[in-house]
C-alpha cells in the first residue's frame, strides 16, 4: 500500500517536511510498470510558523495558498519559472500511480485527460476495482490508481481541481493543469494540448461506492453501534473571540 509521513512539530509541515512511502504487497489489478507516488499539496511562499499565527487570529479561515505543487513542483502564478512535474509512459503498458493529498488546508479533484483511472486502493485497503474519470481526495487521503498508455503518442493534461471548503488562488483562475503525462516519442518540451470531457467536481465529499477486496466484519458487540461513534465537526466566526475563525469537534472548540 502507499502511505505518507510528516513532522508533527507544530505547522512544520505546512514548509515541505513530508515524505511518501511505498510498502509492497498484492494488488486488486494488474500493471506493467509502477510510477510511484504523486503527492499533490498546496503551497505557501510564507513560512508556516508565520501562516499558524495569522491562522489563529483570521477571521476567515486559514490563509490562501500561492500555489499547488504536483511531486513537488509547479509553474508560478505568472507563468514566467517554475516546471511542470512529468509522468513518462510508454504507448501499450499499464502504469500504477499512487495519489496522495499531502495539503494543509485543500481537497483536490484529479482527472486525467483521455485515461480513466481504474482504482485499486483507498488509503491502505484493497477494494473491489471500479473505473472512474475522477478523484477526489481529502488531506491525508491516497489512491491507488492504474492507468493504460492507449492513446495517440503525445502530451496529456493531469488536471488539479481544488475543492470549495479550501482556498486557494487557482480556483479564481481556474487553471487546473497540474502535471503532464508524456508518452515516450512525444516531444519533450511543448506543453500538452489535450482537452477533456469531464467536468472537474469542486465539492469536498468523500468519493461514494467503495468496496473492500477482502471483507472484515467488525461485530458491533465490539466498537458498539456506529450511531455512538460519530464526531461531529463544524466550524463558526466565534462572537465571543471578535470572531475569529474556530473549528468545533463535537462542541468542543480547537484552532
Amino acid at each position: 500500500g502507499t502511505r505518507w509521513y510528516h513532522t508533527h512539530f507544530s505547522a512544520q509541515y505546512g514548509d515541505g517536511v513530508v515524505g511518501t512511502l511505498i510498502i509492497d504487497g498484492p494488488a486488486t489489478a494488474n500493471y506493467d510498470i509502477d510510477l510511484g507516488t504523486l503527492p499533490i499539496t498546496d503551497w505557501y511562499y510564507t513560512p508556516a510558523f508565520t501562516l499558524n499565527e495569522v491562522a489563529q487570529h483570521s477571521k476567515v479561515g486559514p490563509p490562501t495558498p500561492d500555489n499547488i505543487l504536483v511531486n513537488g513542483t509547479h509553474i508560478n502564478a505568472k507563468n514566467d519559472n517554475g516546471a511542470y512535474a512529468k509522468m513518462n509512459v510508454v504507448k501499450g503498458k499499464k502504469y500504477r500511480i499512487r495519489l496522495i493529498n499531502t495539503s494543509v488546508d485543500n481537497v483536490f479533484s484529479v482527472s486525467l485527460d483521455g485515461h480513466p483511472f481504474t482504482v485499486l486502493t483507498s488509503d491502505f485497503v484493497p477494494i473491489e476495482t471500479y473505473v472512474t474519470n475522477q478523484l477526489t481526495l481529502a488531506i491525508g487521503q491516497r489512491y491507488d490508481v492504474v492507468i493504460t498508455a492507449n492513446q495517440t503518442v503525445d502530451n496529456y493534461w493531469f488536471r488539479v481541481a481544488v475543492g470549495s471548503c479550501g482556498r486557494n488562488a487557482m480556483t479564481a483562475s481556474g487553471k487546473q493543469m497540474g502535471a503532464v503525462l508524456h508518452y515516450d516519442g512525444a516531444s519533450t518540451t511543448a506543453n500538452p494540448t489535450s482537452t477533456t470531457t469531464v467536468t472537474m467536481r469542486t465539492s469536498c465529499d468523500d468519493e461514494t461506492g467503495l468496496v473492500p477486496f477482502a471483507p472484515n466484519q467488525v461485530p458491533t458487540s465490539v466498537i458498539g453501534e456506529a450511531s455512538n461513534n460519530l464526531l461531529n465537526v463544524s466550524s463558526f466566526a466565534d462572537p465571543a473571540k471578535d470572531n475569529l475563525f474556530r473549528w468545533l469537534i463535537d462542541g468542543t472548540p480547537h484552532v
